[in-house]
């Protein structure tokens, strides 16, 4: 009754408005999404508002609420919508004939039918209502809320997401919701029941353990820190505070990648985790093509003979509830589709790519060979979280095999001792695969071997003898029977990882299938089915390939060169496996593929790893060792694997050349940079190696951790890794000159083993210790061994956190030392009011010639102790004291020091927060000193408008030739004082005045200034927001220096449209050498001017116009300028957004260039695809050295491309996108 009484009172409520005086919009009510144009009848719940006009008279604006209580509101017609998963949309045209009341009781009607079925609206578990992803919250936007700006929604690239089945009949939207049901039961239960139990042994299927007793957690990190849990992957954020919902999983083959997707389905079904998707799909990518469908995957994988679900029901419910369902997509790696076309992706890749479903969470495993294919401009793109699978560190091991052998706690002691014995060991039990195998061969003979391909070989041997009688010849040919078939599928363009039974041989297949080494599995294919065979992972698919290769060495020489070839010559890492695999205990093989790496760049990490496996104690070939043994050899970012192969190939040389007679090829090293690479428990190792190389002069070891978790990997391996062990092996070192310790938190007993080690090198003369920052407080116990360092010339102590005790220490231990000419202890803060203590020791370093105090947080108490100790020192030549913004203010009580360092030739005060009062006690103290050439002030804003009090000053500095004033805030008056204080210097060649934004406005009043700087070679006026007028007083004021070489433009947006009046003046500076444009907005027009202005400029050899994208389509009309700048030797056009049309006139241009040696097209994204039309030209290039692609070179733009660049007799690289 009371419903009744409500919808009576409406019904006279519009009925009354209805016959109000004023004239009335009509309109005709449509079932359409609402448009700006229009305003909407809009049905939600909570809501007591409607506009029955607008006061413009172009339609009206109705909202009802679930009790169907209508108001008149006037207004904008943008209404706040409490719950808008609940709104349909019906558009209301302006100038209808019809009444609106007739639409009205339409809705109504509709109202009381879905008001029945509200309760089933909301999923399943939730407690919120949801909000559909085309329609924008106004709470979410509080300042239009509060505005009254007009919001309109947000529309997704498919119309058919609209809302919470906005458009939808209430019969659809409850099927929905029983599909979503129904397939929420059906997949817990598998990921509860099937999906719960782990396959201890994968081809044993009654080995197995609960996943609750085996599962162990792995070591993921994002950005280099280590996550939790995988929880936290979810609840990642962007800068602007919105949920970030997609997420990569990238980890090298067997890291767990696939095990931690099923505990996340797990965990979803048994409600302790994730429980804010009210679906979780697992999808496995090995059975997804390209072109499919996501429904279709769904039911194939996880519904298949599930008859509950319907696919259209269960599709709609997914589309209008993307932010309760969470897709894991496990190995896009195995992806079926190898050559990607976008125009034929399925809704899954679309997915990905969020061009479907974009507010679903996603998280998609890969191994890292396909993290770059994945993460591109079409599919995974920012903002994502990326988290890298490291697999397990000591601690994992430990549990995880202590689970393994939950009954048998003696074996898994002795497991892991023999774990923490190698360091090959310790590398491969990272992975979460390789890990098991272990546990599996040492359930056997408590034996394991040393090498990946030995295990996986074991591995196969024990896999067929626990199921099958079958020989051990037998299981070779049924092996290599295998392995052509394996080989076959990664070898093809679309990498195969399944496979139709008709392939194999039946008895090859049955007897695979048996032992485990194969899977067969049902595929429904619409009405009809087939079985698909897989390897029970792709690893052994590889290592059959590689077994295979190997036998095919001896039986087709030809073919398996020709598959070497191949796999090689594609540089892809998709290979790096089956040649590990081929080389295994076999030298022949070994020999073959380092023969073939050799010829290819590269190709040294995975060369040395083929050399570990062959296990061999012959030297491999000549050509693969001098590609390897260089005379500098970088290591950067190598894994633990390649670490210890370089390991093994040192020592092998080394006993071969002791042994017999051979060639030293360790001779030929010089120096050895490491970077970026995990060291702990093969530091030692990587040490003792590297002291094998008799001329070893440099060792750069930077930023290569030592402790945290690699202080277990010292611990897993069982190698002597200390300070102590290091120590000792530098001692050997006789030839060092130069050691970089870079950020390897030492510790002060570290360091005592270290530097005492160090004392008695006869040739060490620089030492850097920067960025360890475990040193503070300890220097008393290591500090006085320095004092034997009698050659040292270069000592760097940056970032150490050295305290004013520590000073007291270093300083008085160094300052007899006669050698010694720079230092730099940048960064360190706990010095900050010390100086008193120390500073005087630097009286006695009679040869110091730069001192270096970065960031030290200096006051000027400091100052004075450390500049009066600084000023008799007689070879004293460069003080950099950069980043000591506590001294402002304060020159009044130090700078007249500076009086006396008569050899001083560079000051750097770089964010010294100088005050114009301070400059006119430091400027007049250093305009007599004679020596001194470089006056270097970026970053002292306080100097703006301060020029007039000590700019004067700058005359009487003679031998003056650069000065630094970018970022000084200086105002157009400065540059009044400035520039003429500089016009009769005799030596002064550059001059810096970047970032002073105020000063675009105002060249005309110093400008001219510039024509008597006769000696000016160099000046840089970046981002000074120079406009086009102020051009016309800097161009002509420069066009006639004699000696003029350099002029830096860029990031002068406001030049671009104002060429015509300025350009010309190019044609003058007849010295001109380079010229930077970047960022200048430059339009085709601008190009019209300043290229004909250049192009007959006699030493014109370098043309920067990168980041300019206006220029794109434009170049028919200047490129052809480009055939007269005859000695031009590099142009960038990066960014410029060119076109294959632009190319077809540039390349042309500048085919004829004699001297043109490097060519930077990067970030032209819109070349792809027309190399056809102008590649050509490039062979004409012929002294074309250093090549920068647009972006990943496709197949198609090889094959024009590389036919033209092969025959360049001296191009030495080729770039495209840092590959």
């Amino acid at each position: 009754m009371a419903d009744q009484s409500e919808e009576t009172t409406e019904e006279e409520e519009m009925a009354r408005q209805s016959q109000e005086p004023e004239q009335r919009s009509m309109a005709v009510v449509e079932n359409i999404q609402p448009s700006p144009e229009t305003r909407d009848l809009v049905r939600a719940e909570n809501t007591q508002m409607l506009q029955a006009e607008n006061q413009s008279g172009q339609g009206a604006c109705l909202m009802a609420n679930q009790s169907l209580s209508l108001h008149r509101i006037e207004g904008s017609g943008n209404l706040a919508v409490a719950n808008p998963s609940h709104c349909t949309f019906i558009q209301l045209k302006a100038g209808a004939t019809e009444n609106i009341l007739p639409a009205l009781e339409k809705l109504t009607a509709t109202l009381q039918q879905k008001r029945a079925l509200d309760s089933a609206l909301k999923p399943t578990g939730s407690g919120q209502e949801c909000t559909p992803p085309n329609i924008q919250k106004l709470d979410n936007c509080p300042q239009a809320a509060a505005s009254g700006t007009s919001i309109q929604p947000k529309t997704l690239d498919e119309p058919s997401v609209q809302g919470a089945h906005s458009t939808k009949d209430p019969a659809q939207v409850a099927a929905a919701q029983v599909a979503a049901k129904s397939c929420r039961e059906a997949i817990a239960t598998y990921y509860r029941k099937t999906g719960s139990y782990v396959k201890l042994i994968p081809w044993e299927d009654d080995d197995t353990k609960h996943i609750r007793d085996i599962f162990t957690e792995l070591t993921l990190e994002k950005s280099g820190k280590k996550l939790d849990s995988y929880k936290d992957i979810f609840l990642q954020k962007t800068r602007d505070g919105d949920c970030i919902n997609q997420a990569v999983l990238n980890g090298l083959a067997g890291r767990g990648k696939s095990t931690l997707i099923d505990k996340m389905a797990y965990d979803w079904a048994c409600g302790e985790a994730l429980q804010q998707f009210e679906l979780v799909f697992v999808i496995r990518m090995s059975a997804v093509e390209q072109s499919t469908e996501l429904v279709d995957s769904i039911f194939d994988q996880l519904l298949s003979g599930v008859t509950s679900v319907d696919k259209n029901s269960l599709s709609s419910f997914i589309s209008h509830h993307q932010e309760k369902v969470l897709f894991l997509f496990d190995g896009f790696d195995e992806l079926k589709t190898r050559a990607l076309d976008k125009a034929l992706f399925g809704s899954i890749l679309k997915i990905l790519n969020r061009k479907k479903d974009r507010e679903c969470f996603v998280v998609v495993t890969t191994r890292p060979s396909h993290y770059h294919k994945l993460v591109t401009r079409s599919l995974i793109q920012e903002p994502f979280t990326q988290v890298r699978v490291e697999g397990f560190d000591k601690e994992d091991i430990k549990k995880y095999v202590k689970r393994f052998y939950s009954d048998e706690h003696d074996k898994a002691e002795m497991l892991i001792r023999r774990i923490k014995s190698s360091n090959a060991l310790s590398d491969l039990a990272k992975s979460p695969m390789l890990l098991l195998l272990m546990c599996i061969l040492w359930r056997e003979d408590s034996k394991l071997p040393e090498t990946m391909s030995r295990i996986y070989s074991e591995a196969l041997e024990y896999i067929f003898h626990r199921k099958t009688d079958m020989s051990s010849n037998e299981i070779s040919k049924v092996t290599n029977e295998l392995g052509k078939i394996a080989l076959l599928g990664l070898l093809a363009p679309e990498q195969q990882l399944a496979f139709p039974e008709q392939v194999f041989e039946p008895n090859v297949l049955e007897s695979a299938i048996k032992a485990g080494i194969l899977t067969r599995q049902k595929v429904l294919k619409g009405m009809k089915s087939h079985n698909s065979i897989q390897f029970l992972h792709k690893t052994f698919q590889e290592c059959c390939a590689g077994k295979y290769l190997q036998s095919l060495l001896e039986t087709d020489p030809v073919e398996f060169q020709k598959s070497l070839d191949k796999m090689i010559s594609s540089r892809s890492d998709d290979f790096d496996y089956i040649l590990r695999f081929c080389a295994g205990d076999n030298m022949t093989c070994t020999n073959s593929i380092l023969q073939t790496l050799a010829k290819v760049p590269g190709g040294m990490q995975i060369g040395l790893d083929c050399y570990f496996e062959g296990q061999t104690k012959d030297l491999p070939p000549v050509e693969f060792m001098k590609s390897v043994l260089t005379d500098h050899i970088d290591i950067d970012g190598w894994n633990r694997d390649t670490l210890n192969s370089f390991i093994y190939l040192l020592r092998n040389v080394h006993a071969c050349t002791v042994e017999n007679k051979h060639t030293d090829y360790l001779e030929k090293v010089q120096s050895v940079r490491v970077t970026n690479c995990h060291l702990g428990g093969c530091m030692s190792d990587l040490v003792d190696s590297m002291s094998l190389m008799t001329n070893l002069s440099k060792v750069d070891i930077v930023v290569s951790t030592l402790n945290e978790s690699t202080e277990e990997y010292s611990a897993l391996s069982g190698a002597a890794s200390s300070a102590a062990s290091l120590a000792h092996h530098f001692k050997k070192m006789k030839n060092l000159k130069r050691l970089v310790l870079r950020g390897f938190s030492l510790t002060g007993e570290d360091m005592t083993h270290i530097v005492s080690a160090l004392c008695d090198l006869p040739n060490l003369v620089e030492l850097d210790l920067s960025e360890n920052g475990y040193l503070s407080g300890s220097a008393a116990s290591w500090a006085h061994h320095f004092k034997k360092m009698e050659n040292l010339k270069r000592l760097v102590w940056r970032g150490l956190s050295l305290t004013g005790e520590d000073m007291t220490h270093i300083v008085s231990a160094l300052c007899d030392l006669p050698n010694l000419v720079e230092l730099d202890f940048s960064e360190n803060g706990y010095l900050s009011g010390s100086a008193a203590s120390w500073a005087h020791h630097f009286k006695k370093m009679k040869n110091l010639k730069k001192l270096v105090w970065r960031g030290f947080s200096l006051t000027g108490e400091d100052m004075t102790h450390i500049v009066s100790a600084l000023c008799d020192l007689p070879n004293f030549v460069e003080l950099d004291l950069s980043g000591n913004p506590y001294v402002c203010f304060s020159a009044a009580s130090w700078a007249h020091h500076f009086k006396k360092m008569k050899n001083l030739k560079k000051l750097v005060w770089r964010g010294f927060s100088l005050t114009g009062e301070d400059m006119t006690h430091i400027a007049p103290a250093l305009c007599d000193l004679p020596n001194l050439v470089e006056l270097n002030l970026p970053a002292n804003t306080s100097l703006g408008g301060s020029a007039a009090l000590w700019a004067h000053h700058l005359k009487k500095m003679k031998n003056l030739k650069r000065l630094v004033l970018a970022y000084c805030s200086l105002i157009g008056e400065d540059m009044t004082h400035i520039a003429p204080a500089l016009c009769d210097l005799p030596n002064f060649v550059e001059l810096d005045l970047s970032v002073n934004q105020s000063l675009g406005g105002s060249a005309a009043s110093w400008a001219h200034h510039f024509k008597k700087m006769k000696n000016l070679k160099k000046l840089v006026l970046r981002d000074c927001l120079l406009t086009g007028e102020a051009m016309t007083h800097v161009a002509p004021a420069l066009c006639d220096l004699p000696n003029f070489l350099e002029l830096d433009l860029s990031g002068n947006p406001y030049v671009g449209g104002s060429a015509a009046s300025w350009a010309h003046h190019f044609k003058k500076m007849k010295s001109l050498q380079k010229l930077v444009l970047r960022d200048c907005l430059l339009t085709g027009e601008t190009m019209t001017h300043v290229a004909p202005a250049l192009c007959d400029l006699p030493n014109f050899v370098e043309l920067d116009l990168s980041c300019n994208p206006y220029v794109c389509g434009s170049a028919a009309s200047w490129a052809h300028h480009f055939k007269k700048m005859k000695n031009l030797q590099k142009l960038v056009l990066s960014g410029c957004s060119l076109t294959g049309e632009d190319m077809t006139h540039i390349a042309p241009a500048l085919c004829d260039l004699p001297n043109l040696i490097e060519l930077n097209l990067l970030g032209n994204v819109d070349l792809g695809g027309s190399a056809a039309s102008w590649a050509h030209h490039f062979k004409k290039m012929k002294n074309l050295k250093d090549y920068l692609w647009f972006g990943v070179l496709t197949a198609e733009e090889i094959t024009h491309i590389a036919p033209a660049l092969c025959v360049l007799p001296n191009l030495v690289r080729v770039e495209s996108l840092g590959k």
